[in-house]
């Protein structure tokens, strides 16, 4: 008996989804196109290989994403992060509720992550990751720390370390959350994973005596899984084909000097890339030349209307045509122009508008 409490007691569901990330991640970077100096993947090699968003879900038909993106990740970091998070949680939650249940909560935290960030997200937002996934087992984690059978200790034990992660991943929804984490992803994770979590008490169960057939979910969620890399694997040539037409991430400049320097050289190299238009409105906009950098600032938004990974380049082309049109004297342009721009959350974007009064004062 001594030895089957330890076996039990070994998180070996949670190293074992540990090793697949790991063992998805290297695959990634082998097919990457392009990894930047940081160790980040280039966007369109994430988005040949199964990355998410509202444009390629919804706008193409291309659901299998959603049984993709949440096993990939885009850099060396948001990989390393998530495990940790991954482990420490796993370590405190799959013996506390069973791998049958820990299974269940995982799958289901990463579809309702994955629906929370289409629904959150703005258009042309890419996103991968397993955050939504973990935030769910944060929130479970929080919800079954109260089991009535724990001691103090343990309670608190739970209850700090899924506060600990579960506070960061949730709070700046609070406050309008922007950046690169995807919030809306953890915020659907963490309502299925919570809810989920409660069921066993509302039904007057134990997690010792859930239905067996939860233990069946991470089956069919790998499965489910690698339906999705067949679908993968059949776009994956006509997606990196349109790849090699963008700058790739070891080529975007590091600075804004850099970046207004070597314009014309990237229109010439990339003309389909809405970046390299943006970049060439910016160098026209600092010689004054103000016809040319609308016109470079119009072939910009155009272009990134059309990409899937467009959404972010056309706000910051909107935010721009906003300052130029606003120089023209062209007022009421101006600020029709930058009612998008003002409601995003690009922070560099609102503040430059700001100072226009574009956007109202700022804070």
């Amino acid at each position: 008996m001594g030895d089957n409490k330890l076996l039990a007691d070994i998180p070996f569901l949670t190293i074992g989804l540990i090793f697949c990330l790991l063992l998805i991640y290297a695959l990634q970077r082998s097919l990457a196109m392009d990894i930047g100096p940081d160790g980040s993947l280039d966007v369109r090699s994430l988005i040949a290989q199964g990355a998410s968003g509202y444009d390629l879900v919804v706008g193409r038909n291309e659901w299998w994403r959603i049984g993709l993106a949440p096993l990939l990740h885009g850099s060396n970091g948001h990989l390393i992060g998530n495990c940790v998070a991954l482990f420490i949680v796993g370590v405190r939650l799959e013996s506390l509720i069973g791998r049958g249940w820990f299974s269940l909560i995982f799958v289901a935290s990463a579809v309702a992550g994955e629906a929370g960030s289409l629904l959150g997200n703005g258009p042309g937002t890419v996103s991968v990751g397993a955050s939504g996934a973990i935030t769910g087992l944060i929130a479970a984690l929080f919800v079954a720390s109260f089991e009535p059978e724990a001691d103090a200790e343990q309670t608190m034990s739970r209850l700090k370390t899924s506060l600990f992660f579960g506070v960061p991943a949730l709070l700046p929804l609070a406050f309008g959350a922007s950046g690169n984490v995807n919030y809306f992803a953890h915020a659907g994770g963490a309502l299925a994973g919570g809810a989920l979590a409660i069921v066993p008490w509302l039904a007057f169960w134990s997690y010792d005596s859930l239905p067996r057939s939860t233990g069946m979910v991470l089956l069919g969620g790998f499965v489910g899984s690698l339906i999705c890399a067949g679908f993968a694997a059949a776009h994956y040539s006509s997606y990196m084909a349109d790849a090699v037409q963008y700058i790739r991430v070891s080529e975007v400049p590091p600075s804004a000097g850099e970046m207004t320097s070597r314009s014309s050289d990237l229109v010439t190299r990339y003309p389909k890339d809405p970046r390299a238009h943006l970049f060439r409105a910016v160098f026209f906009l600092e010689k004054a030349n103000l016809s040319a950098a609308e016109t470079e600032a119009r072939t910009a938004m155009s272009l990134a209307a059309s990409d899937v990974a467009g959404g972010p380049v056309r706000i910051g082309a909107q935010g721009l045509m906003a300052v130029l049109l606003w120089a023209q004297g062209r007022n009421g342009e101006a600020k029709a122009m930058a009612v998008e721009p003002c409601r995003a959350k690009l922070p560099e974007v609102r503040r430059i508008l700001q100072k226009s009064k574009l956007c109202g004062r700022p804070e």
